[in-house]
């Protein structure tokens, strides 16, 4: 990344949550995941660490340098019925800022919201930072549904109105109870967070999480 606040060097560490949809037979093949070279996001740079199906951990969490950070993230977002818990956008796939927002976490009830804890961030970044939250899923119809997120005791609502494009449109920032494909928590802190994303309003309801960016210093 750029040099941040002071001349230190900025700190980016970022999660793609590669998503998947449904197979003929009922299972879920995974959309394919991002190479350590391909860089994106508004923060656009290489190494996103890859998050793969529903639920898990990953303890090797490394920022866009490729240097590992010594934290760990674990991410659900809940099945609900026939919904898988994860989807796509449907995008052709290409390197880079489309293949990141083609797949997503999925979340439909708002009473089981889509959660990822972030643990272990180096102490060297915990006092402060930004965490952009990409979400963008996929509309068949004209409808509009609203999406909340939340990290302690900020929260943000936006929303997203369908037909959803055929390729991905660009980054547009959500500004609270706006449109945009994605939302900044402004200098959070701690060594630790969970990001909570809840299904809103509007049919068939969700909350997408495209893949999120840790950034220090805050503001960079």
């Amino acid at each position: 990344g750029a040099a941040g606040a002071g001349g230190a060097q900025e700190v980016v560490i970022s999660i793609d949550f590669v998503g998947g949809s449904a197979a003929g037979g009922g299972g879920v093949v995974a959309a394919p995941s991002m190479s350590s070279t391909e860089s994106a996001g508004v923060k656009s740079v290489p190494n996103w660490n890859s998050a793969v199906a529903v639920m898990g951990t990953l303890t090797d969490v490394r920022d866009s340098t490729g240097t590992s950070t010594g934290s760990t993230v674990t991410w659900n977002s809940p099945v609900a019925g026939s919904n898988p818990g994860e989807w796509v956008n449907g995008y052709a796939d290409s390197p880079g800022d489309t293949r990141m927002m083609n797949g997503y976490l999925d979340p439909t009830a708002p009473a089981s919201p889509a959660t990822v804890a972030v643990s272990g961030l180096p102490a060297s970044i915990a006092a402060g930072y930004d965490v952009y939250v990409y979400a963008l899923g996929d509309i068949p119809s004209s409808s509009t549904r609203t999406y909340q997120y939340a990290i302690g005791s900020a929260s943000l609502t936006i929303s997203q109105t369908g037909p959803s494009p055929a390729a991905f449109p660009g980054f547009v920032e959500a500004t609270p109870g706006g449109t945009g494909d994605y939302v900044v928590f402004r200098n959070v802190k701690g060594a630790s967070f969970k990001l909570t994303a809840t299904p809103g309003s509007g049919a068939q309801t969700r909350a997408p999480v495209n893949g999120l960016q840790i950034v220090w210093p805050p503001g960079s």
